[in-house]
């Protein structure tokens, strides 16, 4: 079975995995280190990463016509 990782599935993981490492590595709480995982991957916070993987998942199921 071949399978593919999606765009959008690697960023999300990616940065699930920041998030847990700097809140029980690095002692930060956990809204602190969403946010900087997010700043960290280049966005402004967690919310504009969030709006990012909703249309990487959009343009994977319908297209590039959005």
């Amino acid at each position: 079975m071949n399978y593919r990782i999606a765009e959008w599935e690697l960023l999300e993981d990616m940065y699930e995995e920041r998030c847990a490492i700097l809140e029980y590595e690095a002692c930060y709480s956990r809204y602190e280190a969403e946010q900087l995982a997010a700043q960290m991957y280049g966005f402004d916070n967690k919310a504009d990463l969030k709006r990012h993987i909703q249309k990487l998942k959009a343009e994977e199921n319908y297209g590039n016509n959005l």
